[in-house]
């Protein structure tokens, strides 16, 4: 059975295998039971599409019928292509294409767009309505939610989104058809390096400087035949090995086709679905379980991190986390909401009352962290999920009440594009975003154990986002800031060169930002220090 995934994810020790392929537009319906016994009165259609870096992952991981019981809707789980099956833009190919489509280099995109027309053609059958399709997806499935966003060629296809814990960044065209080594040293994947470590594990050259004349000598017909007689092991080797930063997600090239030229923003800005209600969030601390390995914030003993510093692992988190947040939440929503649009709706997930595990207290290892709020949006807490590390006897009530909550809100959301109260109308009333300085923002989701659920007026700015980490005293190293500030302008766009030079008293001067360190922001071992 197809999957989905190039790498499986599905049990710890079967990690590294490869059970894909290029055939995978396989998706999951759930509806409810009773759905059929009124089927003139059609319900809302809720479009999951899975996180997993746009690498890995797969619809069968998600179980949303809690969702689909309590409040009625039908929940759609697909598949599509990863990698670089999902997103391939080598300059030959796309001269050699016959349409607009396959020149994009979106493919993944494209799958996303295929099964939303199937959607409209189909889910009536099982008691949808394909007039009130919401799109919702975690992480890699956030950004590919955003592209559909921006893709005139998606547009009437869905009716309401949800981006949760991803982002507005595309990719960039020029980073995949350059060769990295030679321009572009600090990104993470090119779809030249790719071709050009193929070259070299088929043995037809014996290092890059060969294989890139190889390549540059081979007719458009040869590369082609070349990649389509390549095994899906080949390709996905020749990735992973080609790839300079393997943490880096991949993201839809704005192509013109899938996803706008201009960007996500401004082609939501000029009136592309301006009719389309969006809920958007992060998590608290996202950072936390990518940091967790990070063998200068933590310490493996008998194979479970342990924190070495308290304070600087909460801070080194709240930082990076919060620069997520303002990249995918706050500056985006400021934005659209000036240009007077009052259908966006913004969260933050805190809760963080995790038991202390193996002798681990995970409230401080794990916190918010990043995906944690996906089984309270699905409401399923089996064991073999990433649960086994949140519940507890003493904590399951407030879990489920937490995941009641957000089940609620988010279904109303679906319904009537505002989450307001929650289907049965006795949550906090859940506002959309306020540009005004002093009006509300988002709503803060957390258990009752801490503050609950309530909206803020509180949000980031750029400014802000760099002032807290200048007078941070937990981060008593030079260092961990400017690599804090650097994080932001190569991988995120946050700021900018000028500002690296210049910020805390021009301390980061004393690190050259174009030294090769720079492409192992994720690899510790290779750090100079």
């Amino acid at each position: 059975m197809q999957t989905g995934s190039l790498i499986n994810t599905s049990k710890r020790k079967d990690w590294g295998d490869f059970i894909g392929s290029e055939d995978c537009l396989f998706l999951n319906i759930w509806a409810p039971t009773n759905v059929f016994d009124s089927m003139s009165k059609k319900i809302p259609v809720m479009f999951w599409i899975h996180g997993g870096s746009n690498v890995s992952g797969n619809a069968d991981f998600y179980d949303p019928s809690e969702l689909v019981r309590r409040h009625n809707v039908v929940v759609v789980t697909i598949n599509y292509r990863l990698g670089p099956f999902g997103w391939f833009r080598h300059p030959e190919i796309n001269a050699g294409a016959d349409n607009a489509e396959d020149q994009s280099g979106n493919y993944g995109n494209l799958d996303t767009i295929q099964a939303l027309n199937w959607v409209r053609e189909n889910i009536e059958s099982f008691g949808g309505d394909s007039n009130n399709v919401t799109i919702f997806g975690e992480s890699a499935g956030g950004y590919n939610v955003g592209a559909l966003l921006s893709a005139k060629s998606a547009k009437g296809l869905f009716h309401k989104a949800i981006i949760q814990s991803g982002g507005v960044k595309p990719g960039d065209i020029e980073h995949s058809e350059s060769y990295l080594q030679e321009n572009l040293p600090w990104k993470n994947y090119s779809s030249r390096e790719l071709f050009n470590q193929l070259i070299i594990e088929k043995k037809m050259a014996s290092d890059w400087s060969s294989a890139k004349l190889v390549q540059q000598n081979l007719a458009q017909d040869e590369i082609e035949d070349l990649l389509r007689s390549a095994t899906t092991q080949e390709i996905y080797t020749a990735y992973m090995n080609a790839r300079i930063n393997t943490d880096e997600m991949l993201r839809p090239f704005p192509d013109g086709t899938v996803l706008s030229e201009s960007g996500i923003i401004d082609s939501l800005k000029s009136g592309l679905n301006s009719d389309v209600p969006i809920m958007i969030g992060t998590n608290r601390d996202e950072m936390k379980l990518f940091l967790i390995s990070n063998p200068r914030l933590t310490r493996e003993f008998l194979r479970i991190p342990r924190i070495r510093n308290l304070d600087l692992y909460n801070s080194v988190s709240k930082h990076r986390s919060n620069a997520w947040k303002y990249l995918a939440v706050d500056q985006p929503a400021q934005i659209l909401s000036e240009e007077g649009r009052n259908n966006i709706y913004a969260y933050r997930f805190d809760w963080d009352d995790e038991p202390r595990k193996y002798g681990v207290n995970l409230k401080n290892l794990l916190g918010a962290a990043h995906a944690f709020e996906i089984p309270f949006v699905m409401g399923n807490f089996d064991e073999d999920t990433l649960t086994k590390y949140i519940l507890s006897k003493k904590n399951i009530e407030e879990v489920k009440t937490l995941s009641y909550a957000m089940m609620s809100y988010w279904a109303e959301f679906a319904y009537n594009g505002n989450p307001s109260k929650g289907r049965e109308e006795n949550l906090p009333d859940w506002k959309s975003w306020d540009p005004n300085p002093d009006g509300e923002k988002f709503i803060i989701l957390d258990s009752t154990n801490d503050s609950g659920i309530r909206m803020t007026k509180d949000y980031l700015t750029q400014e802000g986002l760099f002032e807290m980490l200048a007078v941070d005293n937990n981060i008593d190293d030079y260092k961990w800031k400017c690599e804090i500030v650097d994080a932001g302008i190569m991988f995120d766009n946050v700021t900018s060169e000028s500002f690296f030079k210049e910020f805390n008293d021009k301390q980061c001067n004393n690190l050259n930002p174009t030294a090769e360190w720079r492409k192992y922001w994720y690899d510790e071992k290779e750090r100079p220090y």
